[in-house]
């Protein structure tokens, strides 16, 4: 059970935390810039056009920017001697976990989520080229853009229970950077490159493709925008991973990495080096 009192005792620091680190912000205003720069200098005319044109660049700045922003969530408080003295308090690690997970994560969706929004405000409502129009059969529509911003902040809180999970278990703030960049490698495009290999090498078949695709975070992601952003207005036809397989995959992704996250809270060592 989670205590509601000390959970939003722990969800408070957590956003106090983040709000007195300046690399933090610079990092926001770094994923802001790069985001509302692509909106402006692609000049789309449309809001599923600008989705597929942000998806790309938003798989990789997410796992990135989330990097930052949960690696040291729970490694901190064991580097400053901090997780010692919470275990000594009626703090259970669940309620921990939860307060230390929701508080960035609040942060980073205010962040994403604002950015995505300001981005929209960058396109064109002229009458796209001849061959762009050819490219949709239905009605281009917001809506479909704030899907995309939806499905994209559970992406965000997927990658951040991964690296609260992390935060976890590594025992050096270098070792934590280490571990992080290559979480972020792997998630980004390590899995997909697999799958790519398995194919090319015969072992994962056409048939059976979208269901692999859906084992991957990015590929679920990217899976779920192309089946619910994409297709509605689509000439041709996509074939995203599963659906229904891609929501299972990320919200077992995220369930599990809390689940693993508080089971090592109060497990780890309290000492750490930091290296």
């Amino acid at each position: 059970m989670i205590d509601t009192e000390r959970f939003v005792a722990v969800f408070e620091r957590e956003l106090a935390t983040l709000r007195r680190t300046r690399s933090i912000w610079l990092l926001a205003l770094g994923f802001f810039a790069i985001t509302v720069g692509i909106g402006v200098f692609s000049d789309t005319s449309g809001y599923v056009p600008l989705t597929l044109t942000l998806l790309t660049p938003v798989e990789l700045l997410i796992p990135a920017l989330t990097a930052a922003v949960g690696y040291r969530s729970v490694l901190a408080d064991r580097e400053r001697g901090e997780t010692s003295i919470l275990q000594t308090y009626p703090l259970g690690p669940g309620t921990y976990i939860a307060g230390v997970y929701c508080g960035r994560l609040a942060w980073l969706l205010l962040v994403v989520t604002g950015s995505l929004l300001v981005a929209a405000l960058t396109v064109s409502f002229a009458s796209p080229p001849a061959d762009v129009l050819a490219e949709y059969t239905g009605l281009d529509s917001p809506v479909y853009y704030f899907r995309f911003v939806v499905l994209t902040a559970v992406f965000a809180a997927v990658i951040l229970a991964l690296m609260v999970l992390l935060s976890t278990l590594v025992r050096s703030a270098r070792r934590g950077i280490v571990a992080a960049l290559m979480l972020v490698v792997v998630v980004a495009i390590g899995i997909d490159l697999v799958i790519v290999f398995g194919v090319a090498g015969g072992i994962i078949g056409g048939n059976i493709l979208p269901w692999y695709l859906a084992l991957s975070p990015v590929s679920a992601y990217r899976g779920l925008v192309m089946a619910y952003v994409v297709s509605p207005v689509a000439a041709t036809v996509v074939r995203p991973s599963s659906p229904l397989l891609s929501v299972i995959s990320l919200f077992l992704w995220l369930v599990v990495s809390l689940l693993l996250a508080g089971i090592a809270a109060w497990s780890t060592p309290s000492h750490v080096q930091s290296e």
